[in-house]
């Protein structure tokens, strides 16, 4: 998951790696060799800010050169509940930064010779409104609106579908959904399984009838793992906290390990300002707790590696797989 991280090795600025598809891959294609990852060993999705899908639909996206970019939080899309019933779908052909992602997939299919699995990745329905309507409001909303906040899900979802269907047409074994808000970061867990899970599982369905793996992403704390896995039986899910039901890592293993693989969750924190030393010791208790039974598991950070952390720590996390897998 070393992703903006990469831009550092060719010179990019933030703002081109996000907007420039070949530069991207570029970037990406020199993280594989500062890794000295060998054939068989690449492994890549393509990401590169929370902010595509929502300028798809015309959301303001401020682009700085040297952090992640991010919506114009002063001039939100949608500005009133009123306007939840003003989205219109969008064509992909529409989208240019969509379309770039899927641009990607297909360059780094064919860079590689199909010698990388590439994956996709789609940021939620509730989160692609998020980035149009800011938590506070869509929080309150969706207590207190919550068919007007379904009606804008099934429109985001509709072209979502057409932009996770181009992702594995494009070469991409799988999509990672980003379900942020089935954490106690976002909504309740009654209130998360009404209003996005059906759209997370319309997803994970037109995934599947491509061919496709089904990867979740939730980096929130106390995610909900036991209504993720129900509605949209994903193969593999990454985290960066213990989901609302578990109390260790040992006990997510027994009560979850069987049903999908697992992926995380080294704190970025530790990656952003932890010695190389330390992050070994992590990695090899994290390794000794999941990595044993059940479906595999994945070591990896919670999130994506810090885009500004020192790269020596990304080395030691290869260091640790090797070391103590």
């Amino acid at each position: 998951m070393a992703f903006a991280a990469c831009r550092r090795l060719i010179g990019a600025s933030y703002r081109d790696f996000c907007l420039n598809p070949k530069i991207t891959v570029k970037a990406l294609l020199a993280g594989f060799d500062f890794m000295s990852l060998r054939e068989g060993e690449r492994g890549i999705c393509p990401f590169v800010d929370l902010s595509i899908e929502a300028s798809g639909f015309g959301q303001k996206i401020v682009y700085p050169n040297d952090s992640t970019p991010h919506p114009d939080y002063a001039d939100p899309l949608v500005k009133d509940v009123s306007d939840y019933r003003k989205l219109r779908r969008v064509e992909l052909k529409e989208a240019d930064r969509m379309q770039n992602m899927v641009e990607m997939i297909r360059l780094l299919v064919g860079e590689e010779g199909r010698r990388v699995i590439v994956g996709g990745f789609c940021l939620g329905p509730l989160a692609v409104l998020n980035m149009m309507r800011g938590p506070d409001q869509l929080f309150r909303d969706c207590v207190n609106h919550p068919v007007e906040v379904m009606a804008a899900l099934e429109t985001i979802t509709g072209t979502l579908v057409e932009y996770v269907e181009a992702q594995c047409d494009a070469g991409a074994i799988g999509v990672a959904l980003d379900t942020l808000f089935a954490s106690w970061n976002g909504l309740s867990r009654r209130l998360w399984e009404q209003i996005e899970a059906p759209f997370a599982h319309e997803l994970a369905e037109s995934i599947r009838r491509k061919q496709g793996s089904v990867f979740v992403h939730n980096c929130g704390h106390g995610i909900y793992l036991d209504l993720q896995l129900r509605s949209m039986e994903p193969d593999l899910v990454s985290f960066a906290h213990l989901p609302d039901d578990c109390s260790s890592r040992k006990e997510l293993k027994a009560r979850y390990g069987d049903q999908t693989m697992l992926q995380g969750h080294v704190s970025t924190a530790l990656l952003s300002y932890g010695t190389p030393e330390q992050i070994m010791q992590e990695c090899r208790e994290q390794i000794e707790d999941l990595a044993h039974g059940g479906k595999g598991y994945v070591l990896a950070p919670g999130c994506e590696f810090p885009p500004n952390a020192p790269l020596e720590n990304l080395i030691a996390m290869l260091r640790a797989a090797e070391i103590y897998a």
